[in-house]
């Protein structure tokens, strides 16, 4: 059975090369060794075993929660874990007293938006360009 972990700076090279093979805009492994040591994001590793199956980010600062990049290995997709990762970090929002949660999301991603919008997530507004491949959509949940 899969179980969560936070990561720790001796996931860095982990993470980069997961967000190098999922990522559109990767995350170096200097950014991730920040985000980890930074008090106010986590990232949730999922794993079975040894082997990560996926990962996500989350930063929240007073009552406003930003959701970072998801990612599960192309092997295990479709099992849930998506909505396992993203469930975890709602969870931690807010435990940490987030009333908002935000992301951000390529248009041309249909099963990521049917993921975010199946837990509450709308579409707040569109940033034009944002990805090389297209537009972001900002969506917000209220938690």
């Amino acid at each position: 059975m899969p179980e969560f972990r936070v990561a720790t700076r001796g996931d860095s090279k982990l993470l980069a090369e997961m967000e190098r093979k999922y990522i559109e805009c990767p995350w170096s492994e200097e950014v991730i060794l920040g985000t980890v040591s930074d008090e106010s994001s986590a990232i949730y590793i999922l794993q079975s075993g040894d082997t990560a199956i996926g990962y996500g980010g989350v930063k929240t600062v007073l009552d406003t929660a930003e959701i970072y990049n998801i990612a599960v290995e192309e092997e295990h997709r479709r099992k849930g874990y998506g909505a396992a990762i993203l469930d975890k970090l709602i969870e931690h929002a807010v435990s940490r007293g987030a009333a908002e949660i935000f992301l951000e999301v390529n248009e041309n991603n249909a099963p990521a938006i049917v993921l975010y919008t199946s837990r509450g997530f709308e579409i707040s507004r569109i940033r034009k360009n944002y990805y090389k491949s297209g537009n972001a959509l900002v969506l917000k949940k209220r938690v």
